[in-house]
């Protein structure tokens, strides 16, 4: 008797209950043979929260868990919105292909971060080499596991139709969030290398790429809530699975229907609310200033050839094997570069802060506003150091600017855009979707001062609240 059994295995998960993933038959590649990759299995070693773990005990979360849960959840969109995919592009491929094709997006999107994540991108990736881990991601997808995607048969759902497979292109395609629909293919994936023959990329993926790039994410419906629950943080409804039921296809890509519009102005809110009290913890950000001090230099030790040069070296790196490596440099002699990196590497590692928090100011914008002129790091600094009184103006202190768009910036157009079907129309109503942002922030920033000590509070706060009233007097608002 064959069962089912054999062919999907059940994978538990806090958020969704289980997860469904295809086994190998004999002699078959499936998808339990990506997860089990190198390049996967390395994901369990990097947090998904580059500094938050030390400021919530609890979250100990890998970006490994975070991609299953994306894989899972864009496998649901793949199947719910695929009839209208079909219908408004008819050379859409079989239902098991499309999810198939959606699941690897969401389970290879975070392929290519390196230890602490976007700090590691930011930091180190893009001033050194031009990369980030969305680059890196499409390169490993194309060229390092590209034959695991394409031996693929089957999803879930089902097998794929005769003579179909996974083209490892789709998936890179869709990974990287800066690409548009109706890019030239050089846009939209500039680190891998040319197509060659393989063609355009078609109509069908093309109208998918919002599921993994934009506002309203497969991507962003899971960290949201896989975050606040690890963390323990409590959260307003995020009604993932509404959201997803109420999204479908049109010629303008995936697209909500109005009765998902009260799920997508919760979402917005709690993912605004992660941003002020988890992502932009004090304390996290305090150690994130620390930590840029000495990531750099470490990592051109560690890593010193870009990870498309080196793929091996770039493989080992991750967050377990960095600890392992800059407390083995506390050998070194006491002199060495080596050894003065481990020791403030011990610091936080330990959590022995060493940046307070003296000031923190919320701005807070609830229409774009173009005239209202933003400070850089750079400026605000230079404005705290001109506001000092005279006796203090040798104070060694930190500024950090910690800003999120709450709302997309041009939800009406372009790659943000977040189209909403009217049923009593029949046609697009942005109006709609105006109705809904006025609840949410358009633009929100956190201006905070850090120092070594708590001697000087009242003049860096002083000086830092003079600083910001030259700005945007008006947009002032406390936490």
């Amino acid at each position: 008797m064959k069962l089912p059994y054999d062919d999907v295995h059940l994978i538990a998960d806090p958020l969704y209950g289980y997860l469904r993933i295809t086994l190998s038959r004999a002699g078959e590649i499936a998808e339990a043979d990506v997860i089990d990759s190198p390049w996967v299995q390395r994901l369990k070693r990097i947090h998904q929260l580059q500094s938050s773990w030390w400021v919530f005990p609890a979250a100990e979360h890998s970006r490994f868990a975070h991609s299953l849960g994306v894989m899972h959840l864009a496998g649901l969109l793949a199947q719910t919105v695929y009839p209208t995919l079909r219908e408004v592009e008819p050379q859409t491929p079989s239902l098991p292909l499309v999810e198939a094709t959606m699941r690897l997006a969401g389970l290879l999107h975070d392929v290519g971060h390196g230890p602490f994540s976007h700090f590691c991108d930011e930091e180190y990736l893009q001033p050194a080499f031009g990369l980030d881990h969305e680059r890196i991601s499409q390169h490993l997808i194309v060229n390092e596991m590209g034959d695991l995607v394409r031996a693929l048969r089957r999803s879930p759902s089902g097998s794929f139709a005769d003579g179909e497979s996974v083209d490892p292109w789709h998936v890179a395609f869709l990974v990287r969030a800066e690409a548009r629909e109706g890019a030239a293919e050089a846009d939209a994936a500039p680190a891998a290398p040319s197509r060659g023959d393989a063609g355009p990329i078609p109509p069908w993926v093309r109208l998918l790429h919002r599921a993994l790039s934009g506002a309203v994410t497969v991507d962003n419906l899971d960290y949201v809530r896989r975050d606040a629950y690890m963390c323990g943080v409590s959260l307003g409804p995020i009604d993932a699975e509404r959201l997803i039921y109420y999204t479908f296809c049109t010629a303008d890509g995936l697209t909500f229907h109005k009765r998902a519009l009260s799920a997508l102005r919760a979402f917005l809110n709690a993912r605004f609310y992660m941003y002020e009290n988890v992502y932009f913890h004090r304390v996290g950000h305090a150690i994130d200033i620390h930590l840029r001090e000495i990531f750099r230099p470490t990592m051109e030790l560690v890593l010193p050839l870009s990870p498309l040069d080196d793929l091996d070296a770039y493989r080992r790196v991750t967050e377990w094997s960095l600890f392992t490596t800059v407390e083995a440099w506390l050998d070194e002699p006491l002199a060495s570069v080596k050894r003065e990196l481990a020791e403030e590497w011990q610091s936080i590692i330990h959590r022995h802060v060493k940046y307070s928090m003296v000031y923190e100011q919320a701005v807070e914008l609830q229409r774009p506003a173009p005239a209202t002129r933003e400070l850089t790091p750079e400026e605000f600094h230079a404005a705290v150091v001109r506001h000092l009184p005279e006796r203090a103006k040798d104070l060694e202190f930190v500024v950090d600017i910690a800003s999120q768009d709450p709302r997309p910036v041009n939800p009406l157009s372009g790659p943000k855009r977040i189209p909403v079907y009217d049923p009593a129309t029949g046609r697009m109503d942005e109006q709609l979707l105006t109705g809904i942002l006025e609840f949410v922030p358009a633009k929100a920033h956190l201006y905070r001062v850090f120092a070594l000590g708590h001697d000087h509070d009242r003049d860096l706060a002083a000086a830092a609240k003079a600083a910001l009233g030259e700005v945007a007097p008006a947009s002032l608002t406390n936490l």
